[in-house]
């Protein structure tokens, strides 16, 4: 007699374990990345693309000498829900939830970089019929002052470093006499130079949402003629040679609006956590 109820209270059991094993369910997540120069893929050496405004109006054919950026907090939603973390699988690219993309091999120009590129994100999410896809360029603050000696890949890698109160390059895109390096800037040591302060930082970190992305045929393309437009890459006005995510370098002004980050800041313009008056990342 006393066996009924437990028999039906252990089926019950059963029958919520089974639908917290569905709801649990994950999926891979492949986000493919690209580089061009408007239409023209991103190579090391002379591109014939004319970008920009030097060369009186017409432009400048820009010498690709890097193209590298890191990528965090990945994201994912489906047309009408809520974003959720993509978990990045375990790599020499990517680790904790901070991946490195590489859009140079070496070869050419590029005698900084290294022969191996990356175009991919991968990791894993629940699953369901994904749509959108955000993501913010750059290492997070979190992680952004190790020691890059004895950090783990990909934050060991050579030539996205300033220091430890620098931090790293969250973005190095290089051509030739004109250089972009975005971090954060502002951080401050104390007088024993062992006390880091970034409460009045500028983070430079822009955060991207993008629509109608097909996670299995779709490319997210990082546009340097649309970053440089209405910038002179033949030419430099103060500082260093392009743009050192200074707010007071003339050269930053017209990179951060494409970047859709605010000058003085380091935000998102217009304050919101996605900085979607950004014009050079779309998807192909």
């Amino acid at each position: 007699m006393t066996t009924k109820p437990l028999i039906a209270a252990l089926s019950a059991l059963m029958l919520v374990a089974c639908g917290s094993d569905d709801d649990s369910k994950t999926q891979d997540v492949s986000l493919k990345f690209s580089a061009s120069v408007s239409a023209e893929a991103v190579a090391c050496g002379t591109r014939t693309t004319l970008v920009g405004k030097g060369n009186s109006g017409n432009g400048t054919a820009p010498d690709v000498k890097d193209f590298r950026l890191y990528v965090s907090d990945v994201q994912v939603a489906t047309a009408t829900g809520e974003f959720v973390s993509v978990k990045l699988a375990e790599s020499d690219w990517q680790q904790k939830n901070v991946a490195l993309l590489d859009f140079e091999d070496g070869t050419s120009s590029c005698t900084a970089g290294t022969s191996e590129t990356r175009l991919v994100v991968e990791g894993t999410a629940p699953e369901a019929d994904y749509s959108r896809v955000r993501f913010t360029i750059g290492v997070p603050e979190a992680l952004n002052h190790l020691n890059q000696e004895t950090a783990t890949a990909p934050l060991n890698t050579g030539g996205l470093y300033w220091s430890w109160a620098g931090g790293y390059k969250h973005a190095r895109i290089d051509v030739a006499g004109w250089n972009i390096h975005l971090a954060t800037t502002g951080c401050t040591l104390d007088n024993n130079n062992e006390n880091l302060d970034c409460s009045k930082s500028r983070p430079n970190r822009p955060t991207y949402t993008l629509e109608n992305v097909d996670l299995a045929s779709s490319t997210i393309n990082f546009d340097y003629a649309e970053l440089v437009s209405g910038a002179d890459i033949s030419t430099d006005t103060g500082g260093a040679k392009g743009c050192m995510s200074s707010a007071s370098d003339p050269e930053c002004a017209t990179l951060f609006t494409n970047l859709g980050l605010d000058l003085t800041t380091g935000q998102c313009q217009g304050g919101t956590d996605s900085c979607d008056t950004q014009t050079w990342v779309t998807v192909k």
